[in-house]
């Protein structure tokens, strides 16, 4: 079913995870106005009703200063929203990156085919609607830093990242989940990437769970391992095994 006021879930042909990610997170911002039709919050956005409709399906991708103003303007439409122009921000530069068809990464490619496999393999059925929110269990994950802002940060990160993935299952916006557990897997530390999985895990989300653990299925060896490592020690056991698990070649043993 399409999110409030949403014209339409499917993306652009042209989307590649990068662009998917931001254009997920930039639903999220313009569906949090209160205006449920897309031409009035265009209108209060001071846009044209076709730009705005072609930021909804990453056809366009803003600029930094039309980024900066459309946040700001959904924030004056509703003061609850926190800020989060400089995550979008991020977002935003990497989907912003022109590619040529024929150089576009074989590993892309097979990273959207692992989170789709992830997605329909699941016995949980994890891109069923629900409207659960989710409930916060990293405090049974060890901290990344010891400063207080530091791990305020770190709870706003992880924290966006589950909502993220919440509100496009709940949406029924796979692809959307695809993307968004693709980006974190990149942008999240292990340490993150661990209370992201955890707080999903616990509040009933494990196929979500399961895509974020995943997301960078491809990643190396070293990597891997580190990952694997936080999760045991977070108590992840079962995690830290689908993780180690995902990074062997078929058969089941690494080539030597």
């Amino acid at each position: 079913m399409a999110a409030r006021g949403q014209v339409g879930s499917a993306y652009w042909d042209g989307c590649n995870p990068a662009r998917q990610a931001y254009t997920a997170r930039f639903r999220i911002l313009i569906s949090a106005m209160p205006m449920e039709k897309q031409g009035a919050r265009a209108s209060y956005l001071d846009i044209p009703l076709s730009t705005l409709s072609n930021y909804w399906i990453g056809r366009r991708v803003p600029s930094a200063a039309d980024l900066a103003a459309i946040h700001d303007a959904v924030r004056r439409s509703a003061p609850g929203v926190p800020d989060q122009l400089e995550h979008l921000e991020r977002l935003r530069k990497h989907a912003a990156v022109r590619r040529n068809a024929s150089a576009e990464p074989q590993q892309e490619c097979s990273n959207i085919r692992a989170a789709e496999q992830i997605s329909t393999a699941s016995p949980t059925r994890p891109f069923q609607s629900d409207s659960s929110a989710p409930s916060s269990q990293s405090g049974t994950i060890p901290a990344a830093g010891p400063a207080h802002d530091r791990h305020s940060g770190d709870e706003e990160k992880t924290g966006e990242t589950v909502r993220a993935l919440i509100t496009a299952q709940s949406a029924g916006d796979r692809r959307g989940v695809i993307g968004i557990a693709w980006s974190a897997s990149k942008a999240l530390t292990h340490e993150e990437l661990c209370t992201a999985a955890a707080d999903l895990y616990a509040s009933g989300h494990p196929g979500l769970g399961e895509a974020l653990l995943l997301g960078g299925r491809e990643r190396g060896h070293e990597d891997t391992m580190r990952l694997a490592i936080t999760l045991i020690r977070a108590g992840l056991t079962d995690q830290a095994e689908l993780v180690l698990r995902a990074a062997l070649p078929r058969g089941g043993r690494r080539q030597p």
